[in-house]
């Protein structure tokens, strides 16, 4: 009996503890799940609160950067109008509607726009302000290519009362274009009227200088052959020596003098007529034959043989006497020179090609121009002590004098001097027959 009550006791023992175990279990479930959404609750405030206050910090951020940019900018921009308008050249800017949006007080004065302040208000086209189809064609020219460009060109006013009119001074301007961004193009403006001067007056000072030494050569020469046949034999190569120099002194105050002709605008009579240019090309050679000789240089005439040209006989031998002359003293031994002539279009194209040193890249907008020449780059013979630099020169004025075009470039073949020339030609009728043989051997 005493046994069955303590079974009957452990068993309502165990039935209450487990009551208490489970009631404490759930209780505790019950308040962790309160904690965990309490918690998830906070962290999600605080983390939204965060977020926008990161976002307000970066927006804020930006915002005093903008400010700190735009005035920047803003000072950059008035410092960059300061510089352009007190500049010593003029400048002048336009949109993609060649409408005038920049215009600086150097530019005014030399195009001749008065209130240019207060007319850029309007945005006014250019040619409106300046009639000068050059300065437009070099908008254009600019805006097609994508690179800037250079022209020069006389500028003349446009008079500003018809019914009274005024005499305008015109006067030589050099612009650089530039392309800008969004379809503006901006222009610097160079006046050119004090070099113009300046280069006319050194000009005129070396024709008369030339004119002033042909008399006393002339009378060198005389006393030189005078004396020539009453010296001592071994005593005569001295005065034949003499008799070279000064005839090569008078061929350059010649050369001068044709220079100085052209350059104050009086232009000599030219003699036109018609001229096989093969024939002329021969002839020419023949006369340098004896220096090429001496190289064993030949000559390639690569062309029609009945190609006739309307020219100045004369001057287009003297042209290319200029370049062939030109061509061998600058040719290697054992080489050839090339000269081709072909009708494109409606000009004549003659072309001489050698295959010495060529001209250096930084010379070639220099290479006609007078007293310049290129001894570093192109090495001269033994026999031959160099010319005046004048050659190219005379022979630019003599193509100009054609109302021709002349160029000087670097053969890609031969890497020697590549000159073309370009010439109008009168009759078009030109045969097929093209050939290529040496003329000398």
């Amino acid at each position: 009996m005493q046994l069955l009550w303590l079974l009957v006791g452990i068993g309502i023992g165990s039935i209450a503890t487990s009551a208490c175990w489970f009631s404490w279990n759930h209780a505790h479930k019950q308040r962790n799940r309160k904690f965990r959404k309490r918690s998830r609750h906070t962290i999600k405030s605080k983390s939204i609160h965060n977020f926008k206050s990161w976002a307000q910090n970066i927006q804020q951020d930006y915002r005093d950067r903008f400010e700190m940019n735009g005035k920047a900018g803003y000072v950059i921009e008035r410092k960059l109008e300061k510089v352009i308008e007190s500049a010593p050249i003029g400048y002048i800017q336009v949109d993609r509607d060649n409408r005038l949006s920049v215009c600086n007080q150097k530019a005014a004065t030399m195009m001749g726009i008065a209130n240019h302040q207060q007319g850029l208000l309007r945005k006014p086209f250019l040619l409106q302000l300046i009639r000068s189809y050059e300065l437009d064609y070099l908008v254009e020219q600019t805006r097609s290519r994508g690179a800037g460009s250079q022209v020069d060109w006389v500028f003349h006013p446009a008079i500003p009362d018809p019914v009274d009119p005024i005499p305008q001074q015109s006067q030589p301007i050099r612009a650089y274009s530039i392309n800008l961004d969004d379809g503006q193009i901006g222009i610097f403006l160079e006046d050119r009227q004090e070099a113009t001067a300046i280069a006319q007056q050194r000009d005129r000072w070396t024709s008369d200088v030339a004119h002033e030494l042909k008399t006393p050569l002339t009378s060198i020469r005389l006393v030189a052959e005078t004396i020539e046949p009453r010296v001592d034999p071994s005593a005569r190569i001295w005065v034949e020596r003499l008799l070279s120099e000064i005839d090569r002194i008078a061929n350059l105050v010649k050369d001068l003098l044709d220079l100085g002709q052209m350059d104050v605008g009086i232009e000599p009579n030219l003699c036109f007529s018609d001229v096989n240019l093969a024939e002329l090309v021969r002839s020419v050679w023949t006369t340098l034959e004896p220096i090429a000789n001496r190289k064993q240089v030949v000559l390639k005439y690569i062309g029609d043989e009945q190609l006739t040209i309307y020219v100045d006989e004369s001057r287009i031998y003297r042209l290319l006497l200029n370049l062939l002359d030109n061509s061998i003293k600058h040719s290697p031994a054992l080489q050839s020179i090339t000269i081709k002539a072909s009708v494109i279009d409606s000009q004549v194209q003659i072309e001489t090609i050698d295959a010495g040193d060529g001209f250096p890249e930084e010379s070639l907008p220099h290479i006609f121009d007078r007293f310049y020449r290129i001894d570093p780059s192109r090495t001269r013979s033994g026999l031959d002590r160099g010319g005046s630099g004048l050659g190219l020169a005379i022979a630019s004025q003599i193509v100009k004098l054609h109302k021709g075009d002349i160029l000087a470039k670097n053969h890609p073949e031969t890497g020697g001097a590549w000159i073309t020339i370009a010439l109008p030609y009168q009759n078009l009728v030109t045969a097929n027959q093209q050939v290529s043989e040496p003329i000398s051997k």
